[in-house]
């Protein structure tokens, strides 16, 4: 015997089906049994009650992005404390070298040299680049002087000491790039801020 399928049910449920489904369904208990079940488990879906999301999810998103902002804040401040005590023990340790040894007129240019490029990387972490939102061009701006000051930094590591004059030019585009990079986050912190 071929019994009635689900389809067939749920169309007799919605007053619409075959009067081949409508006369089996009167002589078949299995079906009517189906049927029945089916009946039941529309009421109990009706039954359940309905769940709305809050209106006002603001707070919680707020809490969940301050949180995350804090936790970013902790960890570039601890980079910062660490930064701060390397820069003074390089202070330190250039001003116990001083007083031992008399400074020459190219080491204290290449020392002042050396300071300004400490004092833009300082200014450039208080521009917080992570924080602000950047257009593709100042995006790749700030790639491209970023990748020629880590290749001074490579060149600056391979130099011996003993060559002063090299020294003071690598150092000398550093602080050139530095200075443009400063540049680019200033006029674009200016610009957002208007």
């Amino acid at each position: 015997m071929i019994h009635c399928t689900m389809e067939d049910l749920v169309a007799l449920k919605g007053g619409e089906g075959t009067a081949w489904a409508r006369r089996h369904l009167g002589d078949c208990p299995a079906c009517r049994h189906e049927f029945d079940a089916l009946h039941q488990r529309v009421a109990q879906l009706k039954a359940l009650p309905t769940l709305n999301p809050p209106r006002d999810r603001w707070p919680i998103v707020r809490a969940q992005v301050m949180a995350t902002r804090n936790q970013k804040r902790m960890i570039r401040v601890r980079w910062a404390s660490m930064a701060l005590a390397a820069s003074l023990v390089g202070v330190i340790t250039v001003s116990s070298l001083k007083q031992r040894t008399p400074v020459k007129t190219g080491e204290r240019d290449l020392q002042a040299l050396v300071s300004r490029s400490q004092l833009l990387e300082e200014q450039l972490q208080e521009y917080d680049a992570g924080s602000r939102v950047m257009s593709g061009a100042t995006a790749g701006a700030v790639a491209a002087l970023e990748d020629r000051i880590a290749a001074v930094d490579v060149e600056l590591g391979e130099v011996p000491g003993t060559q002063q004059d090299e020294l003071m030019n690598l150092w000398r585009q550093r602080v050139q790039l530095m200075e443009g990079l400063v540049n680019v986050h200033v006029a674009r912190a200016t610009y957002s801020g208007m």
